[in-house]
């Protein structure tokens, strides 16, 4: 039975999920020349007196605004977590919650006993979408409210679950809703898979050398990072051979004492040497990292978005068609089409049939794949020294036409001003 109840007797739910209830003032001048035209339901307070809202808060505001003194209000006598699952799933019918209001909610659902299948029943929400939203939770919630305001997608949330470190988790989560997430989330995961690596490695050196902090007197034996490529041998001669080893520059150094030479100090050119080794390898390694963020752009590009850009894609195709030195890769125009990645198994009637569903698109990755050859995407020189690339920038250039948004190391590998461009002390 709808009855109509005093204003002042009516008060917000504590609890309830949505916290912010947006701009009333469209819903203010409906009530003014309308009225109300949907019933608020209410449950009596535990004081026994007045009420709380279950469903209407914004409705409740907007009353006060206009001015109104009653409104019509069903009263329920749902128990407290009836009341919070209403008004959860109320929000999130009408998607008014947040991806951080959800996951308080169904935390508050599940505090009050509830288990995550029967959140999942009385919201509607998958188990498995349940529990992502909880996740977030783990998260520095500054940083995630922070994150929301960027207008962060559920998917973001989704990628950032890759990495398993919470504290790099919450390093990353900064970047979301920004043109550097990608690169972030994709320099944070290789690192974790880097650290495992380079602990693995750690651990199997401590089985037979010495840790130590002064190498005078001793010969360099090998370097380990921890990237996939690193090849670690426990020597075969550990049994006559003492060694030695310590961390410097994220790098296990590996050191020996030959007996049978006369002791020599490692020498400022072998350092020097073996420093320049490694910033080439972190170059080679950020060089990659960005390819690969250019080819995942392509791959994921839709037909719509190449349709709107085809004027730019086919000019450019044009002025790359124009060019000498040509490098297109059939197996990669082939690889991006999601095609089969086995050169020998692609079939010419599989790469027609795929250009003739997606014409636009199809044009739009010949053209990249004409462009980026990932042996010319570097913008440094052999010797890891900063080398201008016209060929690169035309690559960027491109890309940022059609929508992709360059990380701030990109920029700064392109502009020559990333920190492994410096001299090395």
């Amino acid at each position: 039975m709808i009855r109509y109840i005093e204003i002042s007797k009516i008060h917000p739910h504590p609890d309830n999920p949505r916290k912010d209830l947006g701009d009333l003032e469209e819903l203010v001048e409906s009530i003014k020349t309308s009225g109300i035209l949907q019933n608020l339901t209410i449950v009596p307070q535990q004081e026994g007196i007045g009420y709380r809202v279950v469903i209407g808060h914004r409705r409740l505001a907007a009353a006060k605004l206009a001015g109104l003194t009653e409104v019509p209000c069903a009263i329920s006598d749902m128990d407290y977590k009836t009341q919070i699952a209403t008004m959860l799933l109320e929000n999130i019918q009408r998607s008014d919650l947040t991806v951080y209001e959800q996951a308080q909610g169904f935390q508050m659902m599940l505090d009050l006993g509830e288990t995550v299948a029967e959140i999942s029943e009385k919201t509607g929400f998958s188990e498995t979408t349940v529990r992502r939203r909880m996740k977030l939770l783990e998260l520095d919630q500054d940083k995630l409210k922070e994150s929301v305001g960027r207008g962060a997608t559920l998917m973001d949330y989704v990628e950032l679950e890759k990495i398993e470190n919470i504290e790099l988790r919450n390093e990353v989560l900064e970047k979301v809703g920004t043109s550097d997430f990608d690169w972030a989330l994709k320099r944070a995961i290789e690192d974790e898979k880097r650290k495992k690596k380079f602990n693995e490695i750690l651990e199997e050196v401590k089985k037979f050398a010495t840790e130590i902090e002064d190498t005078t007197g001793l010969n360099y034996k090998d370097a380990y990072y921890g990237r996939p490529s690193d090849k670690f041998e426990v020597p075969e001669d550990i049994d006559e051979v003492e060694y030695f080893y310590c961390v410097r520059h994220d790098y296990i150094i590996l050191y020996y004492k030959d007996q049978t030479s006369d002791e020599k100090d490692d020498k400022e050119e072998e350092k020097k040497a073996r420093l320049e080794e490694e910033k080439l390898k972190k170059l080679e390694e950020l060089s990659k990292t960005a390819y690969e963020l250019r080819q995942e752009f392509i791959k994921n590009y839709s037909n719509i978005k190449a349709k709107e850009h085809i004027a730019i894609i086919i000019e450019e195709l044009i002025t790359q068609l124009s060019r000498t030195y040509i490098r297109s890769s059939y197996k990669n125009i082939s690889d991006l089409l999601n095609l089969t990645t086995n050169e020998e198994d692609i079939k010419r009637e599989d790469m027609a049939s795929e250009i003739n569903r997606k014409p636009e698109l199809s044009l739009l990755i010949a053209t990249y794949s004409v462009m980026d050859e990932k042996y010319l995407n570097y913008y440094s020189n052999w010797d890891g020294t900063y080398s201008a690339s016209e060929r690169l920038d035309q690559v960027y250039d491109f890309l940022t036409k059609i929508g992709y948004e360059m990380s701030e190391e990109e920029k700064q590998l392109q502009d020559g001003t990333h920190e492994l461009f410096a001299d090395t002390e």
